[in-house]
């Protein structure tokens, strides 16, 4: 026998020992359904799925994770309620318990699972309709390329964007119903910081990488279809999860939505500015008009309590983005620089893209050696210079005491100022 013929044998021989174990191994894959929500205990094998080909469908679902991405995947399986309702399930029942075979377990509800209309969300076009499914064959790019794969419980959203894809169970062995009445998960915390142009609030939840808080700010009651708080986890991005910053006098709702448990209490905050009213004006009533004024357009805001703080100073980067806010320049639209005017200014800040656009409009030009200062307090003549140009004029009012420090009413007047035709 020579070399060639040695190895082809070899192969064979390890071939045949392999295909008995890879056979056993699809016999032995095997889906039991039992537990106290069930009339009786069931089991299907590979073979017994795919008799089913009355219950077997095809759908595509749309899949987003927790980084986040999303993509879309093509799905050939039997729905979780035809397999369910052969092991007789019950009225009564509440609570699905998945386990893998390598011993992983998920919990949910029967009501997020068997009764909550989910969909596939095409990124163009209507929603579809789709089931929960015991997935039997999958493919990233067509039903034409489906391959047969793992048991694997697969979802449709109730959202667009609902990040379930964490939820899907590999490697299915064995699904429990229980009669047990499901938990409810913790409601959601507030973290509410003043800030000198508004006041910042986190949504805070103790189990923040199990749910997803979902929430408003026109005082409705907030729903999976809301804006979501918590894009990413905090293992994957969490830059992400970016405090909200409010403006005005405005009604957060927050509710904390997950697998296996009740959705939360929604939890309501007000955050107030008092109609734009303070209390500590008395003194400066030669620039209340003013204050008042901008502080009901969302261009100045107080410092909390009630207070204003009038005679108290500002930086350069906040009477810049006050400037920008006055004149209607809108932050949202603002394009990164290609590159950056200033070392020392964080364009991603919420300063940054203002400085940006006072320095497009030729309002800024820095200092000498190149930088900023944003956080340096703010001048007189800083001040009077800033909005004369803004206003298309080179020349300021005032020489006087142009070194010492700007205060906020002053800062103020000469936005009001700057608004008058």
């Amino acid at each position: 026998m020579n070399r060639l013929t040695r190895l082809a044998f070899a192969v064979f021989v390890v071939a045949a020992l392999l295909l008995p174990a890879v056979s056993a191994a699809a016999e032995a894959e095997t889906l039991t359904i039992k537990g106290d929500g069930v009339e009786h205990e069931v089991s299907f094998s590979r073979t017994d799925f795919e008799a089913m080909k009355g219950a077997i469908e095809q759908h595509c679902y749309s899949l987003a994770n927790n980084f986040p991405t999303e993509k879309t995947e093509y799905i050939n399986g039997v729905p979780l309620k035809y397999l369910l309702e052969q092991a007789g399930l019950k009225d009564v029942a509440q609570m699905l318990t998945f386990t893998a075979s390598d011993g992983y377990k998920r919990e949910f509800t029967v009501q997020e699972l068997l009764y909550a209309p989910r969909y596939y969300f095409p990124q163009t076009g209507e929603k579809q309709p789709v089931p929960v499914i015991v997935c039997l064959k999958s493919s990233p790019s067509g039903f034409n390329k489906l391959e047969a794969g793992e048991l694997r419980l697969v979802m449709g959203q109730r959202a667009r964007g609902e990040q379930t894809n964490p939820w899907f169970v590999r490697y299915l062995s064995v699904i429990e119903v229980s009669c047990e009445k499901p938990a409810q998960w913790p409601a959601v915390t507030f973290n509410r910081v003043s800030e000198p142009l508004g006041v910042t609030l986190q949504l805070l939840h103790e189990s923040s990488d199990l749910v997803k808080i979902y929430y408003t700010t026109d005082g409705s009651e907030p729903t999976v279809g809301s804006e979501m708080y918590n894009v990413s986890t905090s293992y994957y991005q969490p830059e992400l999860n970016k405090p909200l910053l409010i403006e005005k006098t405005t009604v957060v709702k927050a509710v904390a939505i997950g697998a296996g448990k009740e959705d939360s209490a929604v939890s309501s905050i007000t955050v107030s500015f008092d109609d734009a009213m303070f209390s500590d004006l008395a003194g400066f009533e030669w620039a209340k008009p003013a204050i008042e004024a901008l502080a009901e357009q969302g261009i100045v805001n107080g410092v909390g309590g009630s207070r204003f703080d009038p005679s108290g100073s500002l930086t350069r980067g906040m009477f810049v983005t006050m400037l920008g806010r006055a004149l209607s320049y809108d932050d949202g639209k603002a394009a990164m620089p290609k590159a950056l005017q200033f070392p020392d200014v964080d364009y991603g800040s919420w300063y940054g893209p203002y400085v940006q656009w006072a320095v497009d409009e030729g309002i800024v030009k820095g200092y000498p050696d190149g930088t900023f200062k944003p956080q340096n307090f703010l001048t007189v003549e800083e001040m009077d210079i800033m909005a004369a140009r803004a206003s298309g004029t080179e020349q300021a009012s005032r020489a006087a005491d142009s070194k010492r420090r700007a205060t906020r009413a002053e800062a103020a007047v000469a936005l009001y100022q700057l608004l008058q035709p």
